[in-house]
């Protein structure tokens, strides 16, 4: 989705969208005139969105602000449960703005007392799910064998591969499922370990939507 006040950029993005063609195909098969004919004015695509994405997508819209909402405050929980951990937090937003808080995202600090692969491989044992945003294009089989690309060449962004985690957060997650993924993080990461296994911390518990 674009989002534009430019005119420039809706009627460039109208071209774009439907192969490159200088007139929109509902409006050729609508109109009352003669309009058969086109021209092919831009290498474009076939980006048209359905009207069944359509409609899914109004009706997605209605629910955004309590979506955000409950993923804000999830967020915020995150945050207060980890801020005593060798981590690296998600950035928040700037003032004015919002976060979508569409991951969390995570990144292990070198003093962490586990590497981040074998930190996935133990949450998963717990039966908690990860995942990685993203994995480098450098590193990725057709970039990397067309340009010759190595992790050498890039060493900040293969730095950041190499810690990052994104934990569960999704808006059906209730308080009991995002306790558990804090517990397991927290038991793999705290240095007071008899804390870590005892509970949640207390100011983070309470936490509520």
């Amino acid at each position: 989705m674009i989002a534009t006040r430019d005119e420039q950029i809706v009627a460039r993005c109208k071209v774009m969208r439907l192969h490159g063609i200088d007139r929109d195909a509902f409006d050729r098969y609508s109109s009352k005139k003669p309009a058969w004919y086109y021209e092919v004015v831009a290498p474009g695509f076939k980006y048209n969105m359905t009207d069944l994405a359509a409609s899914l997508g109004i009706q997605q819209l209605r629910k955004i602000r309590r979506f955000q909402t409950k993923r804000a405050a999830m967020a915020a929980r995150y945050n207060a449960a980890f801020a005593d951990l060798p981590l690296v937090l998600p950035p928040k937003a700037r003032p004015g703005d919002v976060h979508s808080w569409h991951l969390y995202v995570i990144r292990l600090r070198e003093e962490a007392s586990i590497a981040r692969d074998e930190f996935i491989q133990a949450l998963s044992a717990e039966g908690i799910g990860t995942s990685v945003h993203f994995i480098p294009l450098h590193i990725q089989p057709f970039w990397r064998d067309r340009y010759g690309l190595t992790p050498a060449q890039f060493p900040q962004a293969t730095r950041a591969y190499e810690s990052t985690v994104s934990l569960p957060l999704y808006t059906r997650m209730t308080d009991a499922d995002q306790t558990r993924v804090i517990l397991a993080v927290r038991k793999l990461l705290s240095t007071d370990k008899r804390k870590a296994y005892a509970q949640e911390p207390a100011n983070v518990v309470q936490a509520s939507y």
